[in-house]
């Protein structure tokens, strides 16, 4: 696979007892992890899923034009987005046999007037939210869990949206605090060509393969688990062209798949390289 690198056994994918898994919104473990999520459950793990910016915004704050124009293309008020997210996860969360808690803040769209278009949504995390790393961190209440039996999963933030730049540097800090962490491909955004590699590039911090994970045996539960977010679909696969039928996406899923992993459908983890 890729010449050197091989599938991950199940004993070297278990080892942890507990395995957290960094969600910057509700869909985002099902699209770039879930066939590793359930495999996981496959083999007596509990994996965790921690739903970063799924919290209820306040309708007495108002909503950008921006936002509003997200909520009509998912076909929603206001009123109903939370509460149908959610529903749309614990959807997916029976499929893969994950257990979903929620921290307590928002996502780009709601917090205020800093992210008004998709250029900034995709673009520079604004100076004032460098300090939201920190504050995940806390909240995740990690001082629960043994740190020497526990890998964590965040978001590698192909494709530069900003929930996902500010779940990485979590990830990053958290690393550099002694935890395992492994950092996943965001989908569908790698499907784009060439994207992974100018995100490894750019990203400022040599991180290398920690792990190939082979899906296949999960690979049916990953996409039931995808469409359970039916609101979500045709906002998501936009930027690949397809529709939002179950048939393409799992062929655009399964071409990227099979393609890292050299005709074994995987799923593919970075870590920081520490030497």
């Amino acid at each position: 696979m890729n010449g050197r690198e091989t599938a991950i056994t199940d004993d070297a994918l278990a080892r942890p007892s507990t395995h957290l898994f960094l969600s910057p919104h509700y869909d985002d473990i099902a699209l770039s992890c879930g066939g590793t999520a359930r495999r996981l459950r496959g083999l007596g793990r509990s994996p965790e899923v921690a739903i970063v910016f799924g919290s209820e915004p306040d309708p007495e704050n108002g909503f950008t034009a921006f936002a509003t124009a997200m909520h009509v293309g998912w076909g929603m008020d206001a009123h109903e987005v939370i509460a149908s997210r959610r529903a749309e996860e614990a959807d997916a969360a029976a499929v893969l046999g994950t257990e979903v808690s929620f921290l307590p803040f928002h996502d780009a769209i709601y917090r205020g007037e800093r992210y008004l278009n998709d250029p900034e949504l995709f673009g520079e995390v604004r100076g004032d939210e460098f300090d939201l790393a920190a504050a995940i961190i806390s909240a995740l209440g990690l001082e629960r869990i043994e740190k020497s039996s526990t890998r964590i999963y965040a978001p590698l933030a192909i494709g530069w949206h900003v929930d996902h730049q500010i779940v990485f540097h979590a990830g990053v800090a958290l690393g550099a605090n002694g935890w395992d962490v492994w950092f996943y491909e965001d989908l569908p955004y790698a499907l784009k060509p060439g994207i992974s590699a100018e995100r490894i590039e750019r990203v400022g911090i040599d991180v290398v393969i920690a792990a190939l994970v082979a899906v296949h045996a999960t690979w049916e539960a990953k996409i039931d688990a995808i469409m359970a977010y039916p609101s979500q679909l045709e906002t998501i696969f936009r930027y690949v062209d397809s529709t939002s039928g179950q048939t393409e996406i799992d062929a655009l899923l399964r071409g990227y798949a099979t393609g890292a992993g050299d005709g074994v459908a995987v799923e593919r983890f970075w870590r920081v390289n520490r030497g």
